[in-house]
């Protein structure tokens, strides 16, 4: 495994197969939210020349935004993957986002764009990132994120509504069948590395916190295998019925790395207090939750937050 900052982790490899869930990941995210661009409707694309693309993966944002023809023409961009992006103008750098920026980039940025983070960050590694991008944005400059809290539901078992405080994470460790069984992958991977499973309801606060003020925000619902094929899912509607395939596939893959990893350090349990010893148990508990998706589906709780400094 890569050295990684003390303020992250993310394991899944960098390797081809990633990128292109990763790329297909980006598209059912939009899907997910209603969007036809790389930005909601509300961002002010006229007031916007310096982007700052944070944690940018395999560049489908930066080339979803840099094609948007308000803004391609003025452009200035910083991303990995340098080949790819030289025709659209674009500049390149590799930085540490728990770590302040150079002088010379602080409030250098009109816009500045984080995405799914919600395995990587500590809460620690959250209040640097926002306290950086803070600085590096100019007043009155716009920080996106999206994100998605690593906690499953089902239609027998809702999630908690906008208003709640939070999820009753315990519940959702305890639930019946593959559903426990998923959430005892997902959300106990998040709280062993101390990352911060209820984003969607802690954003606010920490944005606010950091000095930003949150001008609009949205939440989705981040549909998984049959429930794709619904219109609606708790009084908000879906548009996912292309993704109902992937979907499975996707989080089977995700699951799969996370439960490896919890189960080298002896962290995984088939239920409360009882660990997954073997690797079959590792690729039952992972076949129990692949087939509880495809007959009866799931969704987590995402969200997005426009906030200006």
């Amino acid at each position: 495994m890569p050295e990684l900052a003390p303020n992250t982790r993310y394991i899944i490899p960098a390797e081809s197969p990633e990128k292109a869930r990763l790329v297909r990941q980006y598209a059912m995210k939009k899907a997910i939210y209603g969007w036809t661009s790389a930005v909601p409707a509300s961002v002010n694309l006229a007031s916007i020349s310096h982007v700052l693309d944070v944690a940018a993966g395999t560049c489908v944002w930066t080339a979803d935004f840099a094609s948007i023809p308000e803004v391609s023409s003025r452009l200035t961009k910083f991303f990995p993957e340098k080949g790819f992006l030289d025709g659209m103008g674009v500049s390149t750098f590799k930085h540490d986002i728990t770590q302040p920026f150079r002088p010379e980039l602080h409030g250098k940025f009109d816009l500045i764009h984080i995405s799914f983070l919600l395995l990587c960050l500590t809460e620690e590694g959250w209040t640097s990132a926002l306290n950086n991008c803070r600085d590096a944005l100019n007043d009155g400059g716009v920080l996106m994120i999206d994100d998605a809290d690593p906690i499953m539901y089902t239609e027998w078992s809702l999630p908690p509504p906008p208003d709640a405080a939070t999820h009753d994470i315990e519940s959702c460790l305890q639930a019946p069948g593959w559903l426990g069984k998923a959430n005892r992958i997902y959300t106990a991977y998040s709280l062993k590395n101390n990352f911060v499973p209820e984003l969607s309801f802690r954003l606010p606060s920490m944005l606010s916190n950091a000095g930003f003020t949150v001008v609009e925000k949205g939440r989705g619902y981040a549909a998984a295998g049959k429930i794709c094929r619904s219109r609606s899912f708790n009084g908000t509607s879906l548009n996912l019925a292309e993704f109902e395939e992937f979907s499975v596939e996707n989080l089977v893959f995700i699951f799969e790395h996370l439960a490896k990893d919890l189960f080298a350090q002896a962290e995984l349990y088939e239920c409360k207090d009882v660990k997954v010893t073997t690797m079959e148990g590792v690729e039952c508990m992972l076949q129990e939750v692949r087939s509880g998706l495809l007959t009866e589906g799931a969704v987590s709780i995402g969200g997005y937050f426009i906030a200006k400094k």
